[in-house]
């Protein structure tokens, strides 16, 4: 599975899992430019004390989006316009709005969310988000189902499973399988081991690939 990911989605992944093995929210975004180039690279560090030149953290809007579109200059450059963000989940309606405000007019992100997503703000009677032509769209399922199982892990420990299920039962309605499995790893400790283990992502996602296609709960 992770040799046939597209570079973007790669960054993208890899991202995700840095934020998840700092203990941020797994998620990973990337911008590139008109010649499928990476210009940027950003991740959730909401729970970091740190961040590089150009990134916030430690505050509930340090986004992946958020960081990716903050190292791109040039704010009002026509550039823009031929940029594309990759996100490993659907933007909320902060990152949706940073995305309009920036003027990159193309989106293509792997999980829906269905409790912060904001992608169906871009259907709304708004003049100023409908002058931006924004193409956004959600790539393929097997890809938000990666996205999935490290979120699953990710809001158990952080919520116990008995809480975290308000959230859970609502990703369950696409991703079943990631969810389910998800669960199983986060008693297991597998992500946590691999965490451990320093183990590479590509690995990790090949795992959760092979284990998703042959899930049986």
């Amino acid at each position: 599975m992770w040799e046939k990911l597209s570079d973007c989605w790669k960054a993208s992944f890899e991202e995700a899992w840095e934020a998840y093995a700092h203990g941020s929210i797994p998620i990973g975004a990337v911008i590139i430019d008109a010649n499928n180039k990476i210009i940027s690279r950003g991740r959730n560090r909401i729970n970091e004390k740190a961040a590089p030149n150009k990134q916030t953290c430690s505050n509930r809007l340090a986004h992946a989006e958020i960081n990716a579109l903050l190292q791109v200059d040039n704010l009002d450059s026509e550039d823009y316009k031929g940029y594309t963000l990759f996100t490993t989940t659907e933007p909320c309606i902060l990152c949706f709005g940073a995305i309009i405000m920036s003027g990159v007019r193309k989106v293509r992100f792997a999980a829906t969310d269905p409790i912060a997503g904001g992608a169906n703000l871009n259907e709304a009677e708004n003049s100023f988000i409908k002058s931006r032509n924004l193409d956004i769209k959600c790539a393929d399922t097997y890809l938000g189902e990666l996205q999935r199982v490290l979120r699953t892990d990710q809001v158990i420990r952080a919520l116990g499973e008995e809480h975290a299920n308000r959230f859970l039962d609502k990703y369950r309605m696409k991703y079943p399988k990631a969810i389910e499995l998800g669960i199983k790893w986060n008693r297991e400790g597998r992500l946590q081991e691999a965490v451990r283990n320093n183990d590479p992502v590509g690995l990790i996602i090949n795992n959760i690939s092979a284990e998703i296609k042959n899930f049986q709960r």
